[in-house]
């Protein structure tokens, strides 16, 4: 008995054993082909049909995953047209090409339009105008087809603006979509209650020293009274994440901070305010630099230079700097302390002692001064007041050297301003900035002289590329041409002037040598056009000329490369004089921004 029930069980187990071997055999791989889609809605279908994605994958497919897949495949592309309004497709299935092709013929026929949008705000929502715009905006309406992924976007939208602006108690409390697929409409219907708008509540600013760091930084750390002109969320502002942002950006930006982090608190609901911390790092304190560079204008250039960036707890600075080239060699000091009216406005006191050697210009001048910075309406006003002295070398007219010296005291107003959308690599915007400075003899000045200098520059988005253009005036009021200083008299000609001419070559003609002129003009416009990567050709046209009654003006034009890198554009531009015999060739080599 015991022996026929065991055969019994072996047949059976036998039987079980080959049926499982015969089912999980490999199945042959089908074909699939999806007619009547393009665009978004195939590349949809193609990701949510199973069936696809498994026939990428190389590894066995056995017959009964074949089946099961297959199956599947004409409910999963009707599922994944519904998103786009598609909810009475049909699909047709022919496998009469070959066994294992199998073409699905879709007709998405009708799909559901939106019938009504509904979109409800609370009392504390009405009162957002941000809020008002994104429900006239609203990308559905009356009519559209109803395209769920822009529904779904927008309700995000919608709740992330309310967190940047505060609404931290925001909620949809009705967000649905009542779909009629046999009628072929749908409605929409948004209720969303924003809560109160939440305000800053303390703004408490924290320092905090390296494990390295030595006890020094913190013993020179900056009152919290000369930051504030820097801190753009104030106790009892409406909260804006955009406002704290900024915070830290504009912290960040001095050289008082190795790091800075705005923290935000919980949302105290009992007060309506939300609490900020700004945690900062300490930079160092005392920073020595090193420069090294070289233009065709300058040559091989050089510098040193010491910064102390926290003499006290005002925040007074100290720069010093030492510099020279091939014809320039300068020294300069500057010492400034912040103001608390603006993150613009400060109080400046210098010194330099500057020499020049070059073909058309040699002089030493020493300065001494004060400047008054103070930010107005997006823009720098500087009130200066310059003591200065300087020797300088000029020709007679019987071709001798004879060395003059002019002491002068300067006050002075100038106005600058920047608009761009890249600090680095701007691809439109405008730059301007205007100086005027006046001497008199009856003030401890040897001469009278007045002198105005305007610079524009432009940079304009055309097609791909872009148009840069440059506008420079300046103009001098003074009895004697020839007793101008060579420090305020104007030259050009050179990398950033006029193209195709040597470094300050153009002037006025005197005593059979070039020599400084009371006034200049200067224009360009360049096309920049990008190549590949970060390399840009460009092409250009310079035209100038300094004179003293009457303009003769010198014109260059070339083409060139620029290279973007980190901290600027590399420049190399061959221009030719347009006016000189035999239109020389010049190379050009600069390093800068645009703007």
């Amino acid at each position: 008995m015991n022996i026929t029930r065991f055969c019994i069980f072996c047949i059976l187990t036998s039987g079980l054993l080959l049926s499982n071997l015969a089912w999980a055999q490999e199945s042959s791989r089908p074909d699939i082909a999806i007619t009547g889609l393009s665009g978004e809605l195939l590349e949809n279908v193609n990701r949510h049909v199973r069936l696809i994605g498994r026939l990428q994958d190389p590894s066995p497919l056995t017959s009964g995953e074949r089946r099961r897949l297959l199956r599947r495949v004409v409910g999963e592309i009707k599922e994944a047209l519904q998103p786009y309004g598609y909810y009475q497709v049909t699909v047709v299935v022919d496998t009469s090409q070959a066994p294992d092709k199998f073409t699905y013929k879709v007709s998405l026929n009708e799909p559901v339009r939106v019938a009504d949008v509904a979109i409800f705000l609370d009392q504390d929502a009405e009162q957002e105008p941000r809020f008002k715009q994104w429900r006239s905006d609203y990308p559905l309406a009356s009519g559209d087809i109803l395209e769920q992924a822009k529904y779904e976007v927008q309700k995000k939208i919608l709740l992330a603006a309310a967190l940047r602006l505060g609404y931290f108690d925001a909620q949809l409390t009705r967000h649905e979509i009542v779909i009629d697929a046999s009628r072929s409409k749908a409605d929409i219907l948004l209720r969303f209650e924003s809560g109160p708008r939440y305000k800053i509540g303390d703004v408490v600013i924290t320092w905090e020293a390296d494990n390295d760091s030595d006890s020094d930084k913190i013993k020179r750390r900056v009152e919290d009274e000369v930051l504030q002109p820097l801190i753009t969320i104030k106790p009892n502002d409406l909260y804006d994440a955009d406002a704290i942002s900024k915070t830290q950006r504009e912290l960040a930006a001095t050289s008082y901070f190795a790091s800075v982090d705005v923290q935000t608190g919980e949302p105290l609901a009992e007060t309506g305010t939300v609490p900020v911390n700004i945690l900062v790092s300490p930079s160092k304190r005392k920073v020595y630099h090193v420069e090294v560079g070289a233009g065709t204008d300058t040559g091989i250039r050089g510098g040193i230079g010491y910064e102390n960036r926290r003499i006290n707890k005002y925040g007074h600075t100290l720069n010093a700097r030492l510099g020279g080239s091939q014809i320039k060699r300068s020294a300069i000091l500057n010492y400034r302390i912040p103001l608390p009216r603006d993150k613009l406005d400060s109080l400046n006191f210098f010194t330099s002692l500057e020499e020049e050697i070059g073909d058309t210009r040699r002089f030493q001048a020493s300065k001494i001064g004060t400047e008054l910075s103070m930010g107005w309406r997006q823009a720098i006003v500087k009130f200066g007041l310059t003591a200065s002295r300087e020797k300088f070398t000029r020709v007679r007219v019987d071709l001798k050297d004879i060395e003059q010296t002019t002491d002068l005291l300067m006050p002075s107003v100038a106005w600058e301003r920047t608009e761009r959308d890249d600090l680095y690599f701007p691809t439109k915007g405008w730059s301007a900035s205007a100086l005027l400075r006046v001497a008199d003899s009856r003030v401890a000045s040897d001469i009278d002289l007045a002198q105005f200098i305007v610079d524009a520059k432009g940079l304009y988005p055309i097609g791909n590329g872009r148009v840069k253009a440059r506008v420079k005036l300046a103009g001098s009021v003074i009895d004697e041409a020839v007793r101008l200083p060579e420090s305020l008299g104007f030259l050009t000609g050179g990398d950033d002037t006029v193209r195709g001419y040597s470094y300050e070559s153009i002037g006025v003609e005197r005593n059979g040598g070039t020599s400084v002129g009371k006034n200049l003009v200067v224009g360009s416009i360049e096309y920049q056009h990008p190549i590949k990567n970060d390399f840009s050709w460009a092409t250009f046209i310079d035209v100038g000329d300094v004179f003293d009654s009457s303009a003769s003006y010198k014109k260059g034009a070339g083409a060139g490369l620029r290279w973007r890198l980190p901290f600027g554009a590399l420049r190399l531009d061959v221009a030719s004089a347009l006016d000189r015999d035999g239109n020389p060739l010049r190379l050009h080599f600069s390093f800068g921004t645009d703007l």
